[in-house]
């Protein structure tokens, strides 16, 4: 009889003991993880034949590793438990490839019989390295045919799900992008010491802290990774250089979209087109001020003109915008029309104006489209346009050993940056890199590992370097999401409670002087930049144009 492993996971202790005692008399090995991300790192170390998890279906990352499971280890099945009903969530873990949802606590006939019949499915594994080695047989795995880089109707376990993790990928058509986009991340910790890093040369990177895959993407010497999901995304992207249709590139914030992007752009042609960065920022309305009578923009270049320069600038190159999702109204329309134009001529048979060079447009979002089109901030036409290829880059708590290489890339940048004689990482400052959830991604990484070059004064990064700095941004982040405390009935916060009153009073100012702004704001004793701020806020602004959907 062949053994087999299975994992267990259950946040709770006594929960996951009364689940082995239940599967130990099958006399398969046992392994236990009481977090998602000890599980993930179990997983990484030594192959898994099955995944039973017990998961709250209420939490939005409840099927988080279900996801991360069918898309690195398609062969593995995965049986959840629910402590309580969630039929919604049942199907839609059963959609996502489940072999079952059962009801916990279990009962131990029940719990085997469905253990016995997920094993019996299963095949003998290969190793990891031949596993991680052939990105064609990965590509396959998600249902992909790398000739014609579309899916096939065979997915069995398709990335881009509503709350099913970040998943990885090529879409070929369009499909809702994942809500763990905004996800808070796992938590936990490792359950074995990791080694220190820093004094030899990592195998995996090169002389210029580069991955094997800087063969993929030269100009790219950020992208250090071994996590295959990764892999596929920027193999796909190699592979995407030279098709001219849009791409969106979905992630949290701080994944490194723009690398991505720039892969696509650097192998679509020759090296000196145009890279043209417009981030939706830069096309925010600007502030008003006071110049002579009436206020004017603030020397802000107009969002259509800016928009306009870019696209010439891009002319024969890349145009790649930034979050996609915050562009406004207007500039929404006029990228929508550009690829309308592009599509019409090129069915015509002719480029872009007749001999004006095209442009290659990528863009990036960090938050759920899907949703930003329901409630009416993203056209749902603009929305189809850029969603038919789609690469999914998985967030870094997802990506395993990457933390490690990630942060020791940044130690060393670092280090030589502030002429600094700090050679490596110290295990205890590996264990506390592990425990962070990080929701700022490799953004956040870098970040913090150079405060800790910074404030190190000797050869290693040691936890002693890291966790001030690490507790100081979870205090942040817990005070920025903290919950209004409770008050009396009656009682408001004092910036609340003088916005009514204050409103009352401009009302009745503009209406005294006829919505004469230079008059009221002369009564108010308030400069008119001051008056048109505070009509725009209390929606008074009556003579600006409004906008009918």
């Amino acid at each position: 009889m062949r053994k087999f492993r299975i994992l267990i996971v259950c946040p709770d202790p006594q929960g996951l003991a009364l689940l082995t005692s239940m599967l130990k008399s099958l006399g398969h090995m046992i392994e236990e993880a009481s977090t998602d991300r000890g599980a993930v790192r179990l997983m990484e170390r030594s192959p898994m034949d099955l995944v039973l998890a017990s998961v709250d279906p209420g939490e939005s990352e409840a099927l988080e590793l279900l996801s991360h499971v069918r898309r690195k280890y398609s062969d593995v099945p995965v049986i959840l438990m629910f402590p309580r009903a969630h039929p919604d969530r049942a199907k839609e873990a059963l959609r996502l490839g489940a072999m079952a949802v059962l009801k916990y606590p279990v009962p131990a006939a029940e719990l085997r019989a469905a253990v016995l019949q997920a094993l019996e499915q299963c095949e003998p594994r290969p190793t990891a390295d031949a596993a991680g080695a052939n990105f064609g047989a990965h590509a396959a795995g998600y249902g992909l045919r790398p000739q014609a880089l579309v899916a096939t109707a065979h997915v069995q376990h398709p990335a881009p799900q509503p709350q099913a993790g970040s998943a990885s990928g090529l879409l070929a058509m369009p499909m809702p992008l994942p809500a763990s986009l905004a996800s808070p991340g796992y938590s936990g910790g490792l359950s074995q010491p990791a080694p220190e890093i820093g004094d030899a040369p990592s195998p995996l990177l090169g002389t210029a802290g580069a991955p094997s895959l800087a063969s993929v993407a030269p100009r790219n010497p950020e992208l250090i990774t071994t996590d295959p999901a990764l892999c596929q995304v920027i193999e796909l992207a190699a592979t995407l250089a030279s098709v001219s249709a849009p791409v969106l590139i979905a992630g949290e914030p701080g994944t490194g979209k723009s690398l991505i992007a720039q892969v696509l752009h650097d192998g679509g042609g020759p090296a000196d087109r145009p890279f043209i960065v417009l981030r939706a920022s830069d096309l925010e309305e600007p502030d008003m001020e006071t110049d002579g009578e009436e206020p004017v923009a603030r020397r802000a270049v107009p969002a259509i003109t800016e928009w306009a320069r870019k696209l010439d600038a891009a002319r024969g190159g890349t145009l790649f915008i930034e979050e996609v999702g915050a562009l406004p109204p207007e500039i929404q329309l006029q990228l929508q029309r550009e690829l309308q134009y592009r599509d019409i001529e090129a069915a015509a048979g002719h480029g872009r104006h007749r001999g004006n060079p095209a442009v290659r447009f990528i863009v990036s979002s960090s938050e759920n489209l899907p949703a930003a089109v329901e409630q009416g901030r993203f056209r749902p036409e603009l929305y189809h346009r850029i969603s038919s290829l789609c690469l999914m880059v998985p967030p870094l708590r997802l990506r395993g050993t990457d933390i490690e290489l990630l942060a020791d890339h940044f130690r060393a940048r670092f280090a030589h940056e502030f002429h600094k004689d700090v050679v490596g990482l110290a295990r205890d400052a590996l264990e506390a890199l592990q425990k962070h959830d990080w929701p700022g991604n490799v953004r956040e990484l870098q970040g913090v590992i150079q405060r800790a070059v910074s404030r190190c004064t000797s050869p290693r990064i040691t936890s002693n370097h890291l966790m001030p700095i690490l507790n100081l941004q979870r205090q942040s982040r817990a005070a920025a999401g903290a919950p209004r405390p409770h008050l009396p009935m009656g009682i408001r916060p004092l910036k609340e409670a003088l916005e009514e009153p204050e409103k009352r009073i401009i009302i009745q100012a503009l209406q005294a002087f006829n919505w004469n702004r230079q008059e009221t704001a002369r009564v108010l004793d308030i400069n008119r930049t001051t008056l048109y701020k505070k009509m725009k806020k209390y929606g008074l602004l009556v003579d600006e144009p409004i906008w009918a959907s």
